[in-house]
């Protein structure tokens, strides 16, 4: 009996997206603004969950704004649909009553970081502005290629001396700068580098933590949302 490659991979597709289909919604934790309503802003958070980040959400929150905190480790391992979940995890912020209309804000961190910076960067019609820390850039082969997919004003930090796991590291961060400046049209992605900084340079628990780089750059983060999200 002859098995045909195509109709076994077409019936696993077809599993992926019902299981896919069935499985829930990353959890989430809510921070609402002290007016009641804001504009989203969806934090995901790092490989170490939601709790090292849990305090910038609610930064975010004591600006004005609705923040939603995702854990980034559920994007990886919910069979592999993490683009619809994220648009998911949007659509279901958007219906809050805590929530201004409009598009959202995405901020992701270390792996989530590579989430949004994967997937956020593409839904211009769901997403104002993007923010990465850290982000995992590994997978990413083909700077040229990766920046011009990029549709959303884009804003990543990076640090000078991250060796995290090699999956955050210096040289891709700024290969990413100079694709981002060799683009044609409109630069939709900012690299900063902060020259000391380590991985998890804004996670206040880890030796790494950085009071003046993580001010810092939490200050030109709300910049760069209020900039792209018509406040």
């Amino acid at each position: 009996m002859r098995i045909n490659c195509r109709v076994i991979a077409i019936m696993l597709f077809v599993f992926l997206g019902r299981a896919y289909a069935d499985a829930p919604l990353p959890s989430q934790k809510e921070y609402e603004p002290p007016k009641g309503k804001g504009r989203v802003v969806i934090v995901v958070s790092g490989q170490t969950g939601p709790g090292n980040y849990a305090y910038v959400a609610k930064d975010f929150a004591e600006q004005g704004y609705y923040a939603v905190l995702v854990d980034g480790n559920d994007f990886w391992i919910k069979g592999g649909g993490g683009e619809a979940l994220l648009k998911d995890v949007i659509t279901r912020s958007q219906q809050s009553p805590h929530a201004l209309p409009g598009k959202v804000a995405v901020v992701g961190f270390s792996l989530g970081g590579a989430s949004t910076l994967t997937y956020a960067t593409q839904m211009p019609e769901l997403v104002s502005a993007v923010v990465v820390y850290y982000p995992a850039t590994y997978y990413i082969t083909n700077p040229d290629n990766f920046v011009s997919k990029i549709k959303v004003p884009t804003l990543m930090f990076a640090g000078g001396r991250d060796t995290y796991k090699n999956c955050c590291l210096i040289e891709t961060a700024r290969k990413l700068a100079d694709a981002a400046k060799k683009s044609e049209g409109k630069v939709m992605l900012e690299v900063f580098e902060y020259p000391y900084a380590q991985h998890g340079f804004i996670i206040k628990s880890a030796k790494a933590w950085s009071p003046t780089d993580a001010a810092d750059a939490f200050r030109r983060t709300l910049s760069h949302l209020r900039q792209y999200s018509g406040e």
